[in-house]
């Protein structure tokens, strides 16, 4: 049986591709935790980790009460 992503790797992983094809650019916001859960049918839970992982890779950033937007300049 071949092996699938987790599913906080599957997000991370869909989000990044959507920065990277200039889907999302700079200062896009992104969905909020409970629409990521929803569009990739994950936990909410589950969509924090991805967010987590996205800003560590500072793909995204954080706005206290604004939600999480694409970096200026993601690396």
């Amino acid at each position: 049986m071949p092996s699938r992503p987790a599913d906080y790797l599957r997000v991370v992983n869909a989000v990044t591709e959507q920065i990277e094809s200039g889907e999302l650019g700079p200062g896009d916001k992104l969905p909020t935790y409970a629409q990521l859960a929803e569009q990739h049918k994950v936990s909410v839970s589950t969509a924090q980790a991805a967010l987590r992982i996205l800003r560590d890779r500072g793909l995204v950033e954080g706005q206290q009460g604004k939600g999480t937007f694409v970096t200026e300049h993601p690396r």
